[in-house]
């Protein structure tokens, strides 16, 4: 029988672990590209979901965050993702968080 699985990260933007679920290891491929690998392969692709944290983790007085500040989920299979971060259309390494959820 198949169970649920959530892998969840705050990643700061030189690829080290901020905070995680701790089943994951991630590569800082340069240019705002990161590659997050399971320890352990889903049974199917999983959903995930990933988001830019612009400037600190704790900074709740930074109010000039722009929607241009984002991340893109450029691909996903049963073993690993690859997210790009920037800002104003252009590639940068920024925090960023993550959650992926399926079966295994």
């Amino acid at each position: 029988m198949s169970n649920l699985v959530h892998i969840y990260g705050n990643i700061n933007a030189d690829g080290t672990i901020h905070s995680s679920s701790g089943d994951f290891k991630v590569v800082n491929e340069g240019g705002g590209f990161y590659k997050v690998t399971f320890d352990d392969s889903f049974k199917t692709i999983p959903t995930a979901v990933a988001a830019q944290n612009f400037r600190e983790w704790d900074d709740f007085r930074y109010e000039s965050g722009s929607p241009l500040d984002n991340t893109v989920l450029v691909a996903l299979d049963k073993s690993k993702f690859k997210v790009l971060t920037g800002g104003n259309n252009n590639r940068a390494s920024r925090n960023f968080t993550f959650i992926a959820i399926g079966m295994r």
